[in-house]
């Protein structure tokens, strides 16, 4: 369901031209789209890339409002659980790093991670259009 919801999120994102950038290992797009493909499989032994995806809307302010504006996933630094979480690296996980290496190394002031849960997919993609329509 996790790998499933997030696919469903990443197509409906790459149609978004509010979303800078997204960076999911099930994107041919992504540096290490071939090792993944080849590392993450299911039980069949068919490709499967999990929940975890990052998406950078451009700046902090376009981040803060996105997520200000979602109501199923919630903001927090845990990624484990079966329910849709999101992050904002820069203000909470790398928060420690400099901002200047944050910036070298893609942790941008708007970047989010985003951990798809296994709600429904319509309540998921309502709610990043809800989300984006405040940016």
């Amino acid at each position: 369901a996790h790998d499933q919801n997030t696919r469903e999120v990443v197509k409906f994102l790459e149609k978004s031209d509010k979303v800078k950038k997204i960076f999911y290992p099930g994107l041919t797009s992504h540096p290490n789209h071939d090792v993944a493909k080849k590392q993450q499989l299911d039980p069949d032994g068919n490709p499967g890339y999990g929940g975890m995806l990052s998406i950078d809307l451009g700046s902090k302010e376009r981040a803060r409002r996105f997520v200000k504006n979602l109501k199923i996933f919630i903001l927090a630094e845990s990624l484990g659980g079966v329910e849709s979480l999101i992050c904002h690296p820069a203000s909470m996980t790398h928060l420690s790093i400099p901002r200047d290496i944050r910036d070298q190394i893609g942790v941008t002031e708007g970047l989010l991670r985003l951990s798809v849960g296994i709600e429904n997919i319509d309540d998921l993609l309502n709610d990043i259009t809800t989300g984006l329509a405040a940016i």
